[in-house]
């Protein structure tokens, strides 16, 4: 058990259960409740400079701070009702930047046909914000169910979020300003996706700690392994790791996810849901499937890496330099066995 999950076990084990909360923690994206006779999902995330979002575009970030929210109630194949925050604002946000930034994330709420219920204000220097969403489901998916054979998809490409993440980090930066400056990242609102989740996922997770970790929590939940192959990378990201002379493979490892859903599919299931994704126009990408055995395997040309030796928490470190370079080495060291 890492660290993170020691701390959280720590605070679950003095609370008790009770029969309005569904299902079990960790077993799914969102929160699980029963209120009457109707089951509804909840989710709550809170972001700080810790996460490394850009601030310098207001706008962009309320929006990208609602879509990390309201992607939990979609990994369950929902959609927000309602939504509320605690906004922390940084000493140097003005009206005209918080106006901004809450119009981020109207125009968020708008497009979902959420309601905003309200929240909490308070004064730091250091800017921090929680995020609160309440939704519903015609069929609520977790992160259990999937099975040997089924299809692994993702809603959308890998990387944007460990881009957005690398942006902040200075020593990233230098020389490639006009890189980032020209890649904005807003993303993704996958409100139709998870209509597609409920009606057809047997499991599924959002890509939020980054694509190889959910891989590895929906294996281990799932007591299964994975093979995969064929990811697409997203063009900021690969432009990033060809500049920096970083393996692409980086960007899938890397904890900065960026709020794809990542979701399994049991084969008899694939034609039809092909085929309602077309309707409505939405992208997927099949990048594997689920295997029996507990193996965490990459096809990579002729052969297959297998990663389940992988145990780098980006949390472990103080640097996140180190921790690009532990993870830069481990990869190169893989890679370079082929």
């Amino acid at each position: 058990m890492d660290a993170e999950n020691q701390i959280i076990k720590t605070i679950l084990d003095n609370f008790k259960g009770t029969k309005g909360h569904l299902n079990e923690f960790f077993h799914s994206d969102s929160e699980i409740i029963r209120l009457g006779n109707k089951d509804y999902l909840l989710t709550v995330d809170n972001y700080s400079d810790e996460d490394h979002f850009r601030t310098n575009n207001p706008y962009v970030l309320g929006r990208n701070l609602a879509v990390s929210t309201i992607s939990d109630i979609f990994a369950s194949g929902g959609r927000p009702v309602f939504f509320a925050n605690s906004l922390t604002k940084a000493g140097d946000w003005d009206l005209e930047y918080i106006n901004r930034f809450s119009k981020g994330i109207s125009d968020v709420l708008q497009i979902c046909d959420a309601v905003f219920i309200g929240g909490d204000l308070g004064y730091s220097h250091n800017w921090n914000f929680t995020g609160i969403a309440i939704g519903e489901s015609e069929r609520i998916v977790t992160r259990k169910g999937a099975a040997p054979g089924d299809f692994i998809y993702l809603t959308g490409p890998v990387g944007n979020g460990n881009f957005e993440s690398a942006s902040q980090l200075t020593k990233l930066v230098k020389g490639l300003e006009n890189l980032f400056e020209n890649n904005i990242i807003q993303f993704p609102l996958r409100l139709k996706e998870s209509g597609l989740v409920s009606k057809f996922a047997s499991s599924c997770i959002d890509t939020s700690d980054g694509l190889f970790k959910s891989l590895s929590i929906i294996s281990e939940l799932n007591n299964t392994g994975f093979l995969i192959s064929d990811i697409p990378y997203s063009d900021p990201g690969l432009k990033l790791t060809n500049s920096l002379h970083l393996p692409e493979e980086i960007l899938m490892f890397g904890e900065s996810g960026e709020y794809e859903l990542m979701f399994t599919i049991h084969p008899q299931d694939e034609i039809n849901m092909l085929s309602k994704s077309s309707e409505l126009d939405i992208e997927l990408f099949k990048i594997g499937s689920i295997t029996e055995n507990k193996q965490k395997l990459m096809q990579n040309s002729a052969q297959s890496i297998n990663f389940n030796d992988f145990n780098i928490e980006a949390r472990s470190f103080e640097s996140h330099y180190d921790y690009i370079g532990e993870l830069t080495q481990y990869l190169s060291n893989k890679l370079h066995k082929m």
